[in-house]
């Protein structure tokens, strides 16, 4: 018992900050506790963790959102794309192992780093618009499938529509939220959820939300720019890491 409760501290504590970064940034919780948690802890077991997380507090961002309607009917093709690919691939995941599984997190670790330092800024025409939801919504049900991690895709093409800070908190707030579910399907079917990791995982939403809610107080205040840089590197030098021990 002392164990389970130090470990559900633990979790706690990483999604109080996970929360915090969600909260300036709209994004970043999964791919904070996920890198954070793979530290000690075995890349399903992370994964499975941070499900419940990920649900809520992505819940309660879109809930927030300016407008619903408008961010249902921009953003649809890549919705359903991607919750088809994610009910796909869902279930393959328990079968891959924590080694492979461990590869594609540090993957899209270091990519979502490399995104957001170095991508260089494209614009989107309107005409290819619903090409590129399609095509990246695509990769995301995929990659999200196996890792639980499918921001990267998502930040990528919210960074090339050019869409304004608040645009992008209510989208990917709503493309994460809704791709949970078909994900905490597949992974019930495939036993990757299991009661040993409901204490952690309700411990980690509770810490989560308040730590959202820090972060959105501390928004206007801190000096984004440079406090992204330097989260970027370290996740890039975490994933680096992460990559050289699942080899």
């Amino acid at each position: 018992m002392p164990d389970q409760f130090l470990f559900s501290l633990t979790i706690a504590g990483i999604y109080l900050l996970a929360g915090s970064v969600k909260g300036v940034f709209g994004i970043g919780l999964p791919t904070t506790s996920i890198t954070l948690m793979t530290l000690f802890i075995a890349p399903l077991e992370a994964i499975a963790i941070n499900l419940l997380p990920m649900f809520v507090t992505n819940g309660y961002q879109f809930y927030k959102a300016e407008n619903h309607r408008r961010t249902l009917i921009t953003y649809w093709p890549f919705a359903l794309v991607l919750l088809f690919f994610l009910s796909i691939f869902s279930v393959v995941t328990a079968k891959l192992g924590n080694n492979v599984i461990g590869l594609l997190i540090a993957f899209s670790v270091i990519s979502f780093a490399i995104t957001n330092l170095f991508f260089m800024k494209l614009s989107i025409k309107a005409e290819h618009d619903r090409i590129w939801q399609f095509s990246l919504g695509g990769v995301a049900g995929i990659l999200g499938g196996l890792t639980s991690l499918w921001g990267v895709p998502i930040t990528i093409y919210l960074i090339i529509k050019q869409v304004k800070p608040r645009q992008f908190i209510d989208a990917s707030g709503f493309l994460i939220f809704i791709g949970c579910i078909p994900l905490a399907i597949g992974y019930s079917t495939t036993g990757l959820l299991s009661p040993d990791i409901l204490f952690p995982a309700l411990a980690g939403t509770a810490t989560g939300i308040i730590g959202f809610k820090v972060g959105e107080i501390f928004r206007p205040m801190l000096a984004p720019d440079l406090f992204q840089k330097l989260l970027l590197w370290l996740f890039l030098i975490m994933g680096l890491r992460m990559l050289y021990t699942s080899l």
